[in-house]
């Protein structure tokens, strides 16, 4: 089935569940001025189309572990897709991106202590598809919009 374009209601729906994902549906119909039946069918809708891929939790700085990260990768031969599949069983890994440019990989992520994150740093340095990686700790969070 193709995706539809959104609409501005669309667009409102998913500014608001951005805003606060635990709104619920009777809240979320008096913010955009629908029903609660229209809102419900506009949310199934968008998680069938791909829009809508879950709802999470996000926890506050406070209460995120100790130290966060950015690992830059370089992949080496054949063997960095497979490097990428592996690095799908590090929780610490929070997001791992392609990139363009010098760096192939640009990790994010968050470990209790240096000593975790040095484990890391090893182990992925162990991986086949792996040539080189460097660190960027996180000093100090500015904002998050996600």
């Amino acid at each position: 089935m193709p995706k539809r374009d959104l609409d501005d209601m669309d667009r409102r729906l998913l500014a608001e569940l951005g805003a606060d994902a635990r709104l619920t549906q009777v809240t979320l119909a008096a913010r955009v001025g629908l029903s609660r039946s229209a809102v419900q069918a506009r949310l199934r809708r968008l998680e069938r189309e791909g829009v809508i891929l879950g709802y999470t939790l996000r926890l506050g700085v406070e209460k995120r572990p100790g130290i966060r990260a950015y690992l830059l990768v370089n992949g080496s031969g054949p063997s960095h897709d497979r490097a990428v599949k592996l690095l799908e069983a590090f929780p610490e890994v929070r997001v791992a991106d392609s990139v363009s440019g010098d760096i192939d990989l640009v990790l994010q992520v968050e470990v209790e202590r240096l000593e975790d994150l040095n484990r890391l740093r090893d182990d992925l340095a162990r991986m086949p598809g792996v040539a080189c990686t460097r660190t960027l700790l996180v000093l100090a969070p500015r904002f998050d919009r996600r």
